[in-house]
């Protein structure tokens, strides 16, 4: 009985906080309908202008990023303008411009000049290094002239100097000339040895624009967007012309390639926004709403043949307008479209974001709606109210709920799974929360014991994987010899070694001749047969040290004995038989002069070197084909 009048007791409690809290619910109501009348109509203009400044904001960005890529991209061009006539000025007139052309190039076919490969492969000569580069001198109506040879090679000097600090910005950095000359940096192709014999690159838009005829004000430009093939990439080309004394000598130039910016471009920003680039005369280049079929063909997308609405809206209004603000917002009565009209100096173009304006008006509506509903005092009332209740019903039961995940926090698991909480009336919600926060602990003490034994699996991988690499870095890459790196630790080391070494010091005789007339191709196989009957013959260490020069440290303790195992090497090059008819020696085939002196703890690497290459030298001087031992 005395339970029964307790639950009801509890019940008519129950409907009067019911009661209480469904007549604060409809007087917040009231008010939250009264105040956002009066905002809305005090804030929806600039709630309006608000969404279009973060339109804008949307883009700023993107546009910047692009912007500063253009401006830097040309001022690279006027530094590589200035490096070129510094070069040149230098240069002209002097003899040895002009025997390095004679050294470097070579004609591949009646009329045709090029760069050897070696310039692009990597090549040391004198004191500078070559690499990824390479040049293309095509038919020409006059021959080639003294000034002509040192233009390329002061452009040759000026890329090798400065395209590799650029190759991560432009595709390819390159000199072209009017003469049908290219020269050309680039890590990832040798145009200037795979250009057709019979092109002529004057004969197209790109060095054309450049040509005193084509462009009297001499101003660098940007070319049109065009698909390169041979990349798979669109592409946009800067060519900066240099000019002296009234000579147009060359264009500084960058190719860019512009897959991933135009698709920043075009990426939409929004939901149901639209992104368009546009060059100068209104035609499409990429948007954000164009299939990939007519992506691939959208260098013909104009206002006569691409009929799309929206695209002939934004082509109507940039035709129509003369811009004297940068970004331009325009409003489409016609479209029912917010267009935000942006110039993109460099090459031109126009970027455009459509937006509806029934959107704008939504988000403006929504936005003082937000404003008022943060502001009102029903939120605090509320707040408040709920505060009471759940002191009284769910305080002790979250702040058990506070202590697990705080221990979850700490990563104390073991100690959420142990925690006890009978004292606490845990119900409903709250009850699910710590019974889903001790099944997490039990999930990721499973899983932490399951990444342990993951990462010491990997960790011996990785070791693994580190020995591997460490034994690649000690080898040469084409004759899968010891290389220099190998050869310089392992002569520190024997130097330590109470056991008595001798070092060889080995060369290829004339194998200079060799590669010239057979070709590197040839050189490069002659080389690995040469090292692998080496290594065959032979228990001691094998390097190359550099090109036909060859290594041994070989473990001795007289003269003697090293000269007998050298003389049997010597014979086992001279039986590869491999034909030689270019040498001046008798014998055709490819042979090998070695020097070997004892290896002396007290001396430098250095020193030791020498003193074999001092035995090397006699073994060349007495014909070749010989070795030659000091004792």
């Amino acid at each position: 009985m005395e339970r029964r009048q307790q639950q009801r007791r509890l019940q008519r409690r129950e409907r009067l906080t019911t009661a209480l809290l469904l007549k604060i619910s409809i007087w917040a109501i009231s008010i939250v309908v009264v105040a956002s009348a009066i905002t809305f109509i005090t804030t929806y203009n600039d709630a309006r202008k608000r969404v279009i400044e973060l339109l804008q904001q949307d883009l700023k960005p993107t546009l910047e990023l692009n912007q500063a890529l253009f401006r830097r991209i040309e001022q690279h061009g006027e530094i590589l303008t200035e490096q070129f006539l510094q070069r040149y000025q230098l240069l002209n007139g002097a003899h040895q411009p002009l025997q390095h052309f004679n050294q470097w190039y070579e004609e591949t076919s009646p009329g045709v000049v090029r760069l050897k490969p070696e310039f692009n492969r990597g090549i040391a000569v004198e004191q500078s290094h070559f690499q990824h580069l390479s040049a293309f001198l095509g038919p020409r109506e006059q021959p080639l002239t003294d000034e002509l040879k040192t233009r390329v090679i002061a452009a040759q000097y000026t890329l090798n100097a400065l395209g590799p600090a650029w190759q991560n910005v432009v595709g390819n950095t390159h000199f072209s000339m009017p003469e049908n000359v290219l020269i050309l940096y680039s890590p990832e192709s040798p145009w200037g040895l795979l250009a057709d014999k019979d092109l002529v690159i004057t004969d197209f838009s790109v060095v054309k624009s450049t040509l005193q005829s084509e462009n009297p004000q001499r101003a660098p430009n940007w070319t049109g967007l065009y698909h390169d093939i041979s990349a798979d990439v669109w592409t946009i080309t800067y060519q900066r012309p240099i000019d002296l004394k009234g000579q147009h000598l060359a264009n500084a130039s960058f190719d860019i390639e512009l897959g991933s910016l135009l698709t920043d471009l075009t990426q939409r920003k929004r939901l149901n926004s639209e992104h368009m680039v546009l060059n100068a005369r209104g035609d499409l280049i990429a948007a954000s709403n164009l299939s990939t079929e007519q992506m691939q063909d959208r260098a013909t997308l104009t206002a006569d043949n691409y009929q799309e609405p929206l695209f002939q809206a934004v082509n109507d209004v940039i035709a129509d307008n003369a811009f004297t603000e940068n970004p331009a917002v325009i409003e489409s009565d016609r479209s029912e479209q917010l267009m935000i009209i942006d110039k993109i100096a460099g090459p031109d173009w126009w970027h455009v974001t459509v937006y509806p304006l029934a959107e704008i008006r939504k988000q403006a509506m929504v936005l003082p709606l937000r404003l008022v509903a943060a502001g009102i005092g029903l939120v605090l009332l509320t707040l408040l109210m709920t505060y009471l209740l759940v002191r009284r019903e769910v305080s002790k039961p979250l702040q058990e709920v506070a202590t697990v995940a705080s221990l979850m926090g700490q990563r104390n698991y073991h100690d959420a799974l142990a925690r006890q909480a009978d004292d606490i009336n845990a119900r409903g919600e709250v009850k699910q929360a710590l019974d889903a926060f001790k099944t997490m602990a039990t999930r990721f003490l499973a899983a932490q014991n399951d990444l342990e034994q993951q990462v010491e699996a990997r960790t011996a991988e990785l070791a693994e994987a580190n020995k591997q690499l460490d034994a690649m870095a000690y080898l040469d890459g084409l004759t899968g010899l010891l290389n220099r790196r190998a050869f310089d630790r392992d002569l520190a080391a024997v130097k330590n070694s109470t056991q008595g070494h001798y070092l060889i010091m080995a060369d290829i005789d004339e194998f200079k001749p060799y590669n010239d007339n057979y070709g590197h191709e040839a050189g490069d196989q002659a080389l690995k047969k040469i090292a692998a009957r080496l290594v065959g013959e032979t228990s001691a260490n094998v390097y190359r040290y550099g090109g036909e020069e060859l290594a041994l440290i070989m473990p001795a303790d007289s003269g003697e004995q090293v000269h007998n195992e050298l003389e049997k090497l010597r014979e086992g090059v001279v039986e590869l038989a491999i034909p030689h008819h270019y040498k001046q020696a008798e014998l055709a085939v490819l042979t090998l002069s070695m020097g070997a002196a004892p290896i002396n703890p007290q001396q430098s690497n250095e020193e030791n070197i020498r003193r074999a290459d001092r035995q090397l030298y006699h073994a060349k001087h007495q014909g070749r084909n010989r070795v030659c031992v000091s004792s």
